[in-house]
């Protein structure tokens, strides 16, 4: 059943201690389901080398391994495991993807499910470590290192919303333009909440007609007008990331039904897209 999945990786195995950041998730692949879990670094046995890089471990599982949910326990959140391991061939990496930043690897066999290393014990204890930064705009920023993001929440519009600044964690250089971008927008928002109401009105307004017409509570509502539509939504959540791209997520007043009104633009170039998401 598994031979295809195991096709992907060299034959030759390689006994390792890893750091297990968490249990990502399972994706179907013909037939059976592929297991991920991200780890934070490795230490080889035979060898002795050290390499702190963010990686996969992947292992298969049947349809009824993973409905029991023993599949998702194979690995815990911090846990420093001695395992055997087969790197995937360059091949079958991510066409956008170097291999080696990829690194993926799938696990044959859990030899210790706990091991002791100190250079993995130290990753861990800095990884959980708290990173915490003020800011005199964009107020107290927390890092979630599992997702690669800054959050807090902030006044905008008069409204209290979510925001969400997308970084690299291991790559702190990359940091800075991304809350240059964050400040910007906040310190402009006026202009910025004018521009994206306005886009979403006009890119959604004549869906948001149609809706009322399936709604068969509402068939006798005025209709809505880009000025009214544009007035209903409100800001719950603001995610920038680097090179000033942004995702804006609006509350739609129902006349989604419930869904999340989501406009997506630069800094350069101003609000491009606007869609109902959710």
């Amino acid at each position: 059943m598994f031979k295809k999945f195991y096709e992907k990786y060299a034959p030759e195995e390689q006994e390792v201690i890893v750091l297990v950041r968490n249990c990502l998730g399972a994706g179907y692949n013909s037939g059976f389901w592929e297991m991920t879990a991200i780890s934070l670094g490795m230490v080889f046995c035979d060898t002795g080398k050290v390499k702190i890089q963010e990686g996969r471990l992947k292992w298969p599982v049947t349809e009824k391994e993973k409905n029991k949910g023993k599949a998702w326990k194979k690995f815990k959140k911090g846990q420093i495991c001695r395992i055997k391991v087969r790197k995937l061939l360059d091949d079958q990496a991510p066409a956008h993807m170097d291999p080696e930043k990829f690194n993926c690897w799938c696990v044959t066999k859990i030899l210790k499910s706990k091991a002791s290393c100190p250079q993995l014990e130290a990753v861990l204890e800095e990884y959980s470590r708290p990173v915490v930064i003020e800011d005199k705009i964009l107020g107290t920023l927390t890092l979630n290192r599992e997702l690669n993001i800054f959050e807090t929440s902030l006044w905008w519009n008069k409204e209290e919303i979510s925001l969400m600044l997308e970084i690299d964690s291991e790559k702190r250089s990359s940091w800075d333009a991304v809350f240059t971008a964050a400040k910007a927008m906040v310190m402009g928002q006026e202009s910025w909440e004018t521009a994206m109401r306005a886009f979403a009105a006009r890119e959604l307004t004549e869906l948001a007609n149609d809706w009322l017409e399936d709604d068969d509570e509402n068939q006798e509502s005025a209709g809505i007008t880009e000025e009214s539509f544009s007035k209903r939504i409100t800001l719950s959540e603001l995610s920038i990331g680097s090179g000033g791209s942004f995702t804006a997520y609006y509350n739609d007043d129902d006349m989604f039904w419930g869904h999340a009104v989501q406009v997506c633009g630069s800094l350069e170039e101003g609000p491009t897209t606007a869609d109902i998401v959710g």
